[in-house]
């Protein structure tokens, strides 16, 4: 039990310890080492590259979304205009039907009228107040 507890609380930790030590500290030691001008700019310029294809595929995607909001607004638009379009048709319908309708009653109420004010029609002896009175 008691190599148990020991290889439990002093082995494996300093094992952890040593392997942290050598990956973290002695490994960048000796890239650091390694490294030269040549490998530098290769480095920055594998990190330029990434960060450019980041932004490309940015500016793709911000496209690609206004484009399909920009054909979301335009079918949208042309729902609306068809839609506006059979709301007139329908109310022209209903004007033209209407005054179809309310004819007899405005020719009917037009002759009451004119027989109530024969005043310019002995003046000027004629039928038609339309040319003299400018109704």
């Amino acid at each position: 039990m008691q190599n148990w507890w020991q290889k439990l609380t002093i082995e494996w930790p300093c094992a952890l310890g040593d392997w942290l030590w050598a990956m973290l500290v002695v490994e960048p030691a000796q890239l650091i080492d390694k490294l030269t001008r040549r490998r530098v700019l290769h480095i920055i310029a594998f990190i330029l590259l990434v960060i450019f294809f980041q932004q490309v595929v940015a500016m793709d995607l911000t496209f690609l979304f206004g484009v399909d909001l920009g054909l979301l607004m335009e079918v949208s638009a042309a729902v609306f205009i068809l839609v506006a379009r059979q709301q007139i048709k329908t109310t022209a319908l209903v004007i033209r039907r209407s005054l179809v309708s309310a004819k007899p009653t405005l020719h009917h109420a037009c002759r009451a009228g004119r027989a109530a004010f024969a005043g310019p029609c002995a003046v000027y002896g004629h039928r038609n107040l339309r040319t003299k009175t400018g109704l």
